[in-house]
């Protein structure tokens, strides 16, 4: 099977890899670089959550990006707000061409003989199907965040088989 092969593969598109492809390709102009999203939009955290009232719990002032600035007076920002703002700075800088959607990272080995990182992802083709792709990198840049986004982690509450009203779980 084929394997593509970058200086650097960044796994994630939301704020810190949006970021990481910005540095990357002002600092090293001359490395390859890829970013690898596991779903179909850039935005991580900022894109999935979408309740009413999802902000940040850290004033975007500090959070922002160096190189971008936040100028909006609201420094507690909301998550609509923030995910304009990665995707503006994503679009802005070209680094939306360097995103492969629907590639979900499932290992990652360091070889020591070749010097270099093998990693292997699940490819989304549509309809649910998926195929196994393989890249090759020089560097691993990992950006994925800690959130699983499948199934998001649910406590035990004491009494919630007798609850009669509607649970609702933020990443559904």
């Amino acid at each position: 099977m084929a394997q593509d092969h970058f200086d650097v593969l960044i796994v994630g598109a939301g704020l810190s890899g949006i970021g990481a492809g910005y540095h990357l390709q002002t600092k090293c102009p001359g490395k390859s670089y890829v970013l690898l999203e596991g779903r179909d939009c850039i935005g991580g955290t900022w894109d999935l959550f979408r309740y009413p009232g999802v902000r940040s719990d850290s004033d975007m002032f500090t959070l922002g990006y160096s190189f971008k600035p936040w100028t909006d007076p609201k420094a507690i920002a909301d998550g609509a707000q923030i995910l304009n703002y990665v995707r503006d700075t994503a679009a802005e800088n070209g680094i939306e061409k360097h995103i492969r959607f629907h590639h979900r990272v499932k290992r990652a080995a360091w070889s020591t003989s070749a010097a270099r990182w093998a990693v292997e992802a699940e490819r989304i083709t549509g309809e649910g199907a998926t195929e196994t792709v393989r890249f090759t990198c020089n560097f691993l840049f990992m950006c994925s965040g800690y959130y699983k986004y499948e199934a998001g982690y649910t406590p035990e509450f004491p009494g919630v088989a007798d609850f009669a009203g509607r649970i609702v779980h933020p990443q559904k």
